[in-house]
Parts: C-alpha cells; sequence; structure tokens
C-alpha cells in the first residue's frame, strides 16, 4: 500500500509537470485520498469514524513544522469570531493585504489566550487539520468544488502552506484561503512515510470529540 499510495503523490507532482489539462480540484483529490488511506490504515473500520481520524491523524501524528494544529485567524474572521480590529488586518492599509501562513495565524494555545472570548471549540475549528478535512476533503469528494471561502488558486507564489486574501462580497471583505499544493503534496508524503505496518490502538478520546466538548 506504501508504494502504492506514493504513486499517486507522483502522479500529482507528474501532473504539475505536465501539459496536460488538469486543475486544483484533481490533484486536492487524489492528495486528501492519500491521507484518507493513511487514517485508514492506521485506524481501520468503518463506523463512521472517517472524520475522527482523519483530523487525528493530521493533529497528532504530523511533523510539528506542518502546523496542523495551527490556528487560521482569517478564518476566525470570516466567521464572525473576532473583529479585524483584533488582527493584523486592523492597521491602516492592511485590509486587501495578501498574507502568508506565517505571518498571520497562530498556534492554537496562543489563540486561546489571544482570543478568551471565543470558546476552545471554536477555535479548533479553524485548525489547519480541520480547515483541510471540512473544506477540501470534504468539499471536493462530495461536489467537486472546495468549501466556504476557499479559493484555488493559492493569493501569494511564496513558499507558504496557506495565503490569504481579501474578496469583496456583497459589499463586505472575506478572507479567501489558500492551501498550496507543495503544502499538501509535503503533508501527504510525510504520512506515507511513516505509515505503521499494522493498526493502531484507538485513542482513548478522539481529538474532535474533545473539541465537541467543548474542552480545552
Amino acid at each position: 500500500m506504501q508504494k502504492f499510495l506514493k504513486g499517486r503523490i507522483d502522479l500529482v507532482k507528474s501532473l504539475l509537470n505536465s501539459s496536460l489539462d488538469f486543475h486544483y480540484a484533481d490533484c486536492v483529490l487524489i492528495l486528501c485520498g492519500v491521507l484518507s488511506a493513511c487514517a485508514s490504515i492506521r485506524w481501520p473500520g468503518k463506523e463512521k469514524i472517517d472524520r475522527r481520524r482523519f483530523i487525528e491523524l493530521l493533529i497528532n501524528h504530523s511533523s510539528p513544522d506542518f502546523h496542523t494544529s495551527w490556528i487560521s485567524v482569517p478564518s476566525l474572521l470570516n466567521g464572525g469570531l473576532i473583529c479585524k480590529d483584533q488582527t493584523l488586518y486592523g492597521k491602516p492599509g492592511n485590509d486587501t493585504r495578501i498574507y502568508c501562513d506565517n505571518e498571520i495565524d497562530i498556534s492554537l494555545e496562543d489563540a486561546k489566550k489571544k482570543y478568551p472570548d471565543v470558546l476552545p471549540n471554536k477555535i479548533r475549528q479553524n485548525c489547519y487539520a480541520f480547515l483541510i478535512y471540512e473544506r477540501l476533503r470534504c468539499g471536493y469528494s462530495h461536489e467537486y468544488c472546495p468549501g466556504e471561502s476557499i479559493t484555488h488558486i493559492p493569493p501569494s507564489k511564496r513558499d507558504a502552506r496557506i495565503s490569504y486574501i481579501g474578496r469583496l462580497t456583497n459589499g463586505k471583505i472575506k478572507r479567501m484561503i489558500g492551501f498550496h499544493l507543495d503544502y499538501l503534496i509535503s503533508l501527504s508524503e510525510y504520512h506515507v512515510s511513516i505509515l505503521p505496518n499494522t493498526c493502531s490502538s484507538r485513542p482513548s478520546c478522539w481529538w474532535i470529540d474533545k473539541y465537541k466538548t467543548n474542552k480545552s
């Protein structure tokens, strides 16, 4: 299986270097499929645990460099959980600036300290792992289009995990989120490289279930 999954990632890389007519959606579907497979191999079963194990994999089995538990500040802003003045967008001239993840996003612990009025479960719902599952994996798998506030053209060409751009929608600026393919490729490669030979025991409490019960 490891060889097969690596081949799917290589397929995405080949598409990116080819003249074929392909779309961001095609690559995301394949990469999210690879991550889903890695999660199901680690924790097999069909008892409606797909979302639990996908997010668990990214949160607790990724290298810290992937920042999968980090919080998307523009996503918090889009959801009305914080106001613009609590972010870098509140500074004069920054309202439509393109930001990369390392310029604006923060760790889960820092987000809970910075935004104490936002319930911990709501903060968690805006972490990278959750967004990858909800906006990319589910959006493209079920409807072949991204979830809310996702752009298929990452705004910045700089080396980044995510980049953001403001888009005027119904008279209001919405922060569009662009997951860079290089980031998704690296994340997929990492999980294929650590694919276990045998299944793992399930957590006593899935990370997503802690989020549902509002625990910090």
